[in-house]
């Protein structure tokens, strides 16, 4: 995608904001990515109207935006999915001509700027690429099912961080894999009694959830949030997540444990009662204690 220097204001990055489905924005710049091979569209044999008939139905774009409530994936946690919808001009809101249906959103760290990748679809013969012309208005939508799964996810990973420190285990996290298909935090260190301190970090975390503890997120400054997050200070480059280029850090709390996390998240732990989110093993090796996690039925 040509480059544009104005990074992607990301709305989940407050706390109001993480709950916030939907926002209307701003087209910067729009990309076909993939058409059918039986379709081609250059300077010297332009793509014919009726061939973007087919097109339309099958071209998958990039599109970046001013601001958007997807969250890219990144931090351990998976993409986002959604919409992105643009109505003809004079159309109502209720009737968008020019359909994106997103299936994954990335993010280049080092500029900002997030790419939002999925099909067109549209019921007209038009280049995609003028279906979302720079400056163009445009509606962005999560999936609100799937975003719920994924900030249940995140979220339990975070007390399984709480779990650890309250049965005296506050060992350095080095990796979080907040993905459905089989979702676990890593800590650097070792457990001596594996299996009595199993049975201990189940019940503490099942005591966590059942204890309704609100969800804190906070955006502060660098000092501040290295203070409150002081026993992973040594083990997280604190600027990698200062926003948007500012000398702040999102710290997220949960379950009473804090530290710098740029992910989604639920509004408390009792709202990982409903799937039964719960501790589902841990396995000590090479120096490195993995303890999986899950919903019930997974």
């Amino acid at each position: 995608m040509a480059a544009n220097d104005q990074a992607t204001h990301l709305i989940h990055l407050t706390y109001d904001g993480n709950f916030q489905l939907e926002t209307n924005a701003t087209v910067l710049n729009c990309r076909i990515v993939d058409v059918p091979s039986n379709i081609t569209s250059n300077d010297s044999n332009p793509a014919t109207p009726s061939s973007y008939s087919s097109a339309k139905r099958n071209a998958r774009v990039e599109l970046q935006l001013d601001q958007t409530t997807m969250h890219p994936q990144g931090g351990g946690q998976p993409t986002d999915i959604g919409s992105i919808r643009r109505c003809n001009q004079g159309s109502s809101s209720s009737c968008c001509s020019y359909f994106v249906q997103i299936d994954k959103v990335t993010i280049d760290r080092v500029t900002g700027i997030v790419t939002h990748l999925g099909l067109i679809n549209s019921s007209e013969n038009v280049d995609p690429t003028l279906m979302f012309p720079p400056l163009s208005p445009v509606i962005v939508s999560v999936d609100a099912h799937n975003r719920r799964i994924l900030s249940e996810c995140h979220t339990a990973g975070h007390v399984v961080d709480a779990a650890m420190t309250k049965c005296d285990a506050p060992l350095p996290p080095v990796k979080g894999y907040h993905f459905m298909d089989g979702p676990y935090v890593e800590y650097a260190g070792s457990i001596s009694d594996k299996e009595g301190f199993l049975e201990r970090l189940k019940k503490v975390y099942l005591e966590l959830i059942d204890k309704d503890i609100p969800t804190s997120i906070q955006t502060l400054p660098l000092h501040e949030a290295s203070s409150i997050c002081n026993r992973l200070a040594q083990n997280f480059n604190m600027q990698d997540f200062c926003t948007e280029g500012s000398p702040n850090v999102r710290v997220v709390t949960v379950a009473g444990y804090s530290c710098p996390c740029g992910g989604t998240h639920v509004c408390s732990t009792g709202d990982l009662k409903e799937r039964g989110w719960c501790i589902k093993g841990l396995r000590c090796k090479k120096g490195v204690v993995r303890v999986r996690y899950g919903p019930r039925d997974c």
